[in-house]
């Protein structure tokens, strides 16, 4: 507790979400007398009410605070000083263009009486501590590592300007702007119908790597994390389209973080995507044209990655499709797993 109930007149246009969350939080407060896994609130529009003497502008907000027992009386008195304050600043343009009556009243609940059952606890532990989990410098793809995705290009793979298989990786960037969290709703641009879900094992640095050997890269791994390379469906290129990859929220990565010695072979890793429940993908770490070592010593070749960057070791083929007002799960064996909902632009943002 506490369980919290806003009544007010449908005669009143409120911004009920606004309304809660601030006499939720005056009703918390720090946290030490009335923790949040307890809160529970509100709000309920009345229609049929008579106020005062009937006229039609007459309105009224209601709000009854359910508590535990065991509050001293100075506390509680604390509690309804600090919540009503809070309740009638939020109210105070209403209570400045029309005839409003505000009230509220502190209920006990009994001892005995009251029964409750939750694990808010725990969620809002994992919450909090993904919340912590910093983002990384940089975040760096490889295109084209799959057999598949290079097959896919055709003849367009011989023709000019290419003119054959690329020689070295082939590389994109997810810049700050497209970081996201596990768990986060990601809004998809008005102009983006639908995007591709890019499921992908990353590798996060433990240290600097320049010019590492093959033999020793997986040293300089710290562990690995499941990342969503999300992506505007376009065709294969070998520079891949930074508008099509690079929009706000467009790299979800995950909280749990599998520490390398937890991986006994990172190529080896089933991936399993589901899109509302249901599976839309199987695949496997396996096959890569570059495994993850080999990926590394070529990468670290020509640029640096630090402590804490990622190098996404590219998504596997055929990559299902998901539009707003979907979910996506992602789950890569022994590393953890990703999930995010996708949501429409609102109108005029």
């Amino acid at each position: 507790m506490p369980h919290i109930w806003i009544e007010y007149s449908g005669n009143l246009a409120l911004d009920t979400a606004k309304l809660m969350r601030t006499v939720q939080d005056a009703a918390v407060g720090d946290g030490s007398l009335f923790p949040l896994a307890g809160a529970r609130t509100r709000a309920l529009r009345v229609d049929d009410c008579l106020i005062v003497d009937g006229h039609p502008d007459n309105a009224f907000v209601h709000v009854v605070l359910r508590i535990g027992h065991g509050r001293s009386d100075a506390q509680k008195a604390a509690l309804g000083e600090r919540v009503f304050r809070a309740l009638t600043a939020e109210l105070a343009p209403a209570m400045a263009s029309r005839p409003l009556g505000i009230s509220m009243q502190i209920e006990e609940a009994d001892p005995v009486l009251n029964y409750k059952l939750n694990n808010y606890r725990d969620y809002l532990a994992a919450r909090a501590a993904r919340a912590a989990t910093p983002m990384p410098r940089t975040v760096v793809g490889a295109a084209l590592n799959t057999p598949e995705a290079l097959a896919a290009l055709g003849e367009a793979i011989d023709a000019a300007p290419y003119k054959g298989a690329p020689k070295a990786p082939v590389l994109y960037i997810k810049p700050a702007n497209t970081y996201a969290r596990d768990g986060a709703a990601i809004t998809l641009p008005a102009d983006v119908d639908e995007v591709e879900i890019g499921a992908c094992l990353g590798v996060v640095f433990s240290r600097r790597a320049t010019r590492v050997d093959e033999a020793e890269a997986l040293d300089y791994v710290a562990g690995y994390r499941v990342v969503a390379d999300l992506s505007v469906p376009h065709a294969s290129y070998f520079r891949p389209a930074l508008k099509q990859k690079c929009r706000d929220g467009f790299c979800p990565i995950g909280a749990e973080f599998a520490p390398a010695a937890s991986i006994a072979d990172p190529d080896a890793l089933d991936i399993e995507v589901r899109i509302d429940g249901v599976v839309a993908q199987r695949a496997s770490t396996a096959g890569l044209i570059r495994p993850v070592a080999r990926l590394i010593a070529d990468v670290t070749r020509f640029m640096s990655l630090e402590a804490g960057d990622i190098l996404l070791v590219g998504a596997p083929p055929g990559a299902p499709r998901a539009r707003a007002g979907q979910r996506y799960d992602i789950r890569i064996a022994q590393v953890g797993t990703l999930a995010n909902t996708l949501a429409a632009q609102r109108a005029g943002l």
